[in-house]
């Protein structure tokens, strides 16, 4: 019986076989080299805008090295209801792309002097706080030097709009207002269709697994292992990446406005309601104009694009807060 291969043929085998693993080598090597030099930067604060770079650090910032706010001990007290509420005064925050400082009194996140009238409240979640930006960045913050109306930011990172139309209620500032403007955020549904305030003992045991929750350095070496395989496969895949379909906001209406409607109190007060997502991610079937269940509601958008947003953090910039201030003072119109 003759071989299947001669020795001609095994001898080029052979070298196909080495070429293809030296070439597998050098690959792996620079997934490793583009793995530790994304690390690496990321520790500087520096983002790259090398693609391959760039997606490594995402994918590290965001399983890694993120800081959250909530998690802060310094940035929170305990609320029986709320699970959490910032904590009055000063609290430092930083991440890779930012180092800000926060500032909240009973009246929410400061915006600068208060000019005398009727205001406006902001509710809303990390988008409309003011993550990654200064007091005076925050779109709350540039709304009321526009608008020359108190601008009261009640906005609280990881709230739903459950949580935030409780803490209007208990601020005692419904009464400062006659606009309320609530940005929301895809990650609001759960809340929203949960629907209910937990007890104030589940409530103590969230808040102390969210304040002793620290970010992923016990699981550091287990992370970098997942982001040498992300960062080896990114650049096969990338030719075959989609754009991220926009996510349908049909499930989201009813949760959200079974919520607003519960507060009685909203009812004599001009009600906006706009999205902003991570990264400037887009809602399909977002509705326009006035509920035609609460006609006080109204739908608008404030278009934000991905350039509006952190690279890796997802944020609002404050260019992205300043765009958004200058569309809001639009759409309110003659609102006083």
């Amino acid at each position: 019986m003759k071989p299947l291969l001669n020795s001609t043929n095994r001898k080029r085998l052979v070298q196909v076989l080495g070429f293809a693993l030296i070439v597998l080598a050098i690959y792996a090597m620079l997934a490793a080299i583009a793995l530790a030099t994304s690390f690496a930067l990321l520790q500087k604060g520096v983002v790259s805008d090398l693609p391959w770079i760039s997606s490594i650090q995402k994918n590290l910032y965001m399983k890694a090295t993120r800081r959250i706010w909530q998690h802060q001990v310094d940035c929170v007290d305990f609320d029986d209801q709320l699970i959490y509420k910032p904590k009055d005064g000063a609290c430092q925050f930083s991440n890779a792309e930012f180092d800000t400082r926060l500032n909240f009194s009973a009246e929410g996140r400061f915006t600068g002097k208060k000019p005398a009238g009727i205001g406006i409240a902001i509710l809303g979640d990390s988008h409309a706080m003011g993550w990654g930006v200064q007091d005076e960045e925050t779109f709350a913050a540039e709304l009321q030097k526009l608008a020359k109306r108190p601008v009261y930011n009640l906005a609280v990172s990881s709230y739903g709009t459950v949580r935030e139309l409780l803490r209007l209620e208990k601020s005692g500032l419904l009464q400062k207002v006659d606009t309320v403007i609530i940005q929301y955020c895809e990650n609001d549904l759960e809340e929203n269709t949960r629907g209910h305030i937990a007890g104030a003992d589940d409530n103590r045991r969230n808040f102390e697994k969210i304040t002793q929750e620290k970010s992923g350095s016990s699981a550091l070496l287990r992370t970098i292992t997942k982001a040498y395989r992300y960062a080896f496969a990114l650049p096969l895949r990338h030719g075959r990446a989609k754009a991220e379909k926009a996510k349908d906001f049909s499930s989201h209406y009813q949760p959200l406005m079974a919520a607003i409607d519960k507060y009685p109190g909203l009812r004599d007060k001009r009600v906006l309601i706009f999205y902003s997502n991570g990264g400037g991610r887009r809602f399909q079937a977002f509705p326009r104009g006035k509920d035609k269940l609460l006609p006080n509601v109204e739908f608008i958008d404030v278009n934000l694009d991905p350039g509006d947003f952190y690279r890796i953090d997802d944020h609002p910039t404050p260019s992205g807060h300043r765009k958004a201030a200058r569309q809001l003072f639009t759409l309110l119109g003659d609102s006083k």
